[in-house]
This record gives C-alpha cells, sequence and structure tokens, in this order.
C-alpha cells in the first residue's frame, strides 16, 4: 500500500496544479477587488463610543503615490455640505483631487447641541474653553484614528498612499480645528491651510513646539471671525473670543522659527475690480535651520467666505484668486523644499 501511495502522489499534485491554476485563470487580483471605485464613499469609524462618520474621494487616475487632503468643514456645517451646491470654494477640492491625483478625507464632527455624530450641524473641539459643552468628543484622536484606518484600508489596493504628503485645511471653526491638528499631530501633516480663522484666546490647548507649513488667510472685514480678534459674532456655531489675524501670523511665525528678516509682500492680481477686496499676501520662509515657512495673506475688504474664482457666493467674497489651488500651490512648495 506504501509504494501505491507513492507513486499516486506525483499524479496527485498534477490535479492540484491544474485545478488552482485553473482558479487563477478567472482574471480575479486581490488588489483589484479591494481598491475603492473612483469618486465619493462614505464610512463610519468607531471612535471613542460613537460611530464616526467620514467620507472619502477617490479620483479617476490616480499616479503612482496619491497625497492625502484632509478637509475640515466650518461650525454648524457637515462633511456633505461643504462638497454640495452652495458650498462656495471648498467644492474647488474634487476638481484639484482628479487634476493631481489626490485622496479626499471629510470627516464629520459632532452636533453643536447633542453632541450626536450624525446629521449636518455639526462642529470641532478646537481648543476653545466653550467647546466643554460636548464632552468625550476627541477630535484630535478621531483624525489620527482616520489616518490609521486610511492606511489601512488602502494597504492591499493598487492606489499608493504617500502619508508624508498629507495637508490639512479647513475654514472657520474648520480652520481652528486646523491650528489644533497642526499643534498636537505636526508629525502627520506636510502642511496645513486655515481659512477664515484665528486661534482661540484664551485655549485650552497646549502651544505648538514642533513646525508645520503654514497658509492663514483672513478676511479684514470678517463679521463673524473678527481681524482685529476679540468675540466671535453668534451665528453658524460662534462662540468664544480669539487672537487677531495678525496675531495668529506671529504665533505660527514663532512655532515654524519662519525668518521675517526675508519677508516678501505681494499683491494677487485683481482679476474682479467689483468684488471690493484685494489679497495681500505675506511669504516669511524657513531658516537654515530646521523650520517651516508661514504664508499670511490678508483679504483687504473680504469677508466670512473663502475666497474662489469658480464657487461664488453672496457677500463679502474675493474672487481674485482660488483659495483652495492657493492652499494646493503651498503645500506642493511646502514638500518640494
Amino acid at each position: 500500500m506504501r509504494l501505491q501511495y507513492l507513486s499516486f502522489r506525483p499524479w496527485l499534485i498534477l490535479i492540484l496544479a491544474a485545478f488552482l491554476a485553473g482558479c487563477g485563470g478567472s482574471g480575479s487580483d486581490p488588489e483589484s477587488a479591494k481598491t475603492p471605485a473612483p469618486g465619493w464613499h462614505e464610512e463610519t469609524l468607531r471612535h471613542g463610543g460613537l460611530a464616526r462618520h467620514f467620507r472619502f474621494y477617490v479620483p479617476e487616475d490616480p499616479p503612482g503615490t496619491v497625497p492625502i487632503v484632509v478637509v475640515l468643514h466650518g461650525g454648524s456645517q457637515s462633511m456633505n455640505e461643504i462638497f454640495g451646491p452652495g458650498a462656495g470654494g471648498t467644492r474647488e477640492w474634487t476638481q484639484i483631487a482628479e487634476e493631481e491625483g489626490a485622496l479626499l478625507l471629510a470627516p464629520n464632527g459632532t452636533n453643536l447641541d447633542t453632541g450626536s455624530p450624525s446629521g449636518d450641524k455639526q462642529g470641532w473641539n478646537d481648543c476653545r474653553p466653550e467647546e466643554r459643552a460636548r464632552p468625550g468628543t476627541d477630535d484630535v484622536d478621531f483624525i489620527a484614528a482616520l489616518l490609521d484606518w486610511t492606511a489601512g484600508r488602502f494597504a492591499d489596493t493598487q492606489i499608493a498612499l504617500n502619508a508624508g504628503q498629507t495637508l490639512v485645511t479647513g475654514a472657520s471653526n474648520g480652520g481652528m480645528m486646523t491650528y489644533r491638528l497642526a499643534t498636537e499631530l505636526p508629525g502627520r501633516f506636510a502642511a496645513a491651510a486655515a481659512f477664515i480663522a484665528n486661534r482661540p484666546k484664551p485655549s485650552e490647548c497646549p502651544d505648538a513646539t514642533d513646525p508645520v507649513p503654514m497658509l492663514i488667510v483672513n478676511g479684514t472685514e470678517d463679521p463673524l471671525m473678527p481681524y482685529e480678534g476679540g468675540s466671535i459674532a453668534p451665528g453658524l456655531g460662534g462662540f468664544g473670543t480669539v487672537a487677531s489675524a495678525e496675531a495668529t501670523r506671529d504665533y505660527w511665525v514663532d512655532v515654524n522659527r519662519a525668518d521675517t528678516t526675508q519677508r516678501s509682500v505681494n499683491q494677487l492680481p485683481n482679476r474682479d475690480p467689483n468684488d471690493g477686496s484685494v489679497v495681500i499676501c505675506e511669504n516669511d520662509p524657513p531658516p537654515a535651520s530646521p523650520g517651516a515657512p508661514v504664508q499670511f495673506c490678508r483679504v483687504e475688504g473680504g469677508g466670512h467666505i473663502m475666497p474662489s474664482i469658480e464657487h461664488r457666493l453672496r457677500g463679502r467674497q474675493n474672487h481674485d484668486v482660488e483659495g483652495a489651488r492657493l492652499a494646493w500651490s503651498f503645500f506642493r512648495q511646502a514638500v518640494d523644499q
């Protein structure tokens, strides 16, 4: 019997090999099967006892390695609203994602009144003491967990993420949360871009210690986020007090050890003379020793609206520059330095 078994075994191996080859001949590819289709996807991530919601956008034709852009909504908004009709300049990010081959992450905050992770009246714990009205929502750790989830989700797919090229950006409450993420998770972001947002004063968070390339864009006629600092006007989830826009700039100049002696100032082309505003940008480069640049753009006559050429809204909106593209250009320069 043993001799019969030994003589039968090569024949059995041939059959098994043919069977396995037939299974592999179906054209199935584990990486291809797990790769998300282009466009928007919505998911939840269990964190802090809550089912935290988020969306991600996959470009049609991603490059060899894909950078990541975390886009944070403003107060009383949501991950859906900032890309919907009437959202303004944040809508440009989907076009940038397609052109540049970037992955977008759009997390949802928690409800301003109930703390619920669902809905469209959401906000972020951005270091204002008043945010204690929504205890138990560790938004910093949620964003960190989301980046970890993203790395795992795309690990065995045909899309290779470049975690070292991650940009975080937001407007208003989302801009203030951008400051907090750059402060507490500096190693996770290659650059940050905050629109119509100042630092809270007082702040419940520790001061930043590690440089992160920072773009700041604020309007001088902002009725909600005062350019000169002070109380945030009620409405759109506004409350608390903030430092001035220029004090916010100076703070990040100090953190980044930027070289103000080499500061350059330029006014962007006035594409729309009828919008009542112009954009003047100051650029402070990093020093020879480790540091990071700061770009501060003052929108003279601008209000509480992100600048945009293509995505226009009623109110004091500047139409000389596409805000998202300004952020992307700053991000690419910071990465290439």
